[in-house]
């Protein structure tokens, strides 16, 4: 289990630097110096989907952190393998795959599959 917890923890500081490598990478690209026009075909406004691309990438990475987080929370309080929606164990090839893995494989295809899973496709919208 000790491996598990170290492997989870330096997940955990990769992810956290990529997530805060992201956010500035987002800041910089927010606060571009310029001139800036109301032309379609302005390059700024080209730059508005490579933002939804980078806002997506930084989401996927803070998802990823908290779940790691959980993991090594459910390591200290002796309940890591055990599906959270189920209590049984998860198999051991999936949580080799998966070290962050909440819920056995049965219950992640039934109604989970986005809590085991990074981010995929469209960039969430905010209203």
């Amino acid at each position: 289990m000790a491996d598990i917890k170290l492997q989870l923890v330096e997940l955990g500081k990769r992810l956290r630097r990529e997530a805060t490598l992201a956010a500035e990478s987002l800041r910089q690209d927010v606060v571009k110096p310029g001139e800036i026009t109301h032309l379609p075909t302005h390059p700024a406004d080209q730059d508005v989907e490579g933002l939804d691309v980078e806002i997506a990438i930084a989401q996927n990475e803070e998802l990823l952190f908290e779940q790691v987080e959980a993991a090594i929370g459910r390591i200290e309080a002796g309940t890591y393998g055990v599906c959270q929606e189920c209590g049984k164990p998860i198999d051991e090839a999936r949580l080799k795959a998966i070290p962050y893995a909440a819920h056995c494989i049965g219950c992640a295809r039934s109604d989970h599959d986005e809590i085991d899973q990074p981010v995929r496709g469209e960039p969430r919208r905010f209203r």
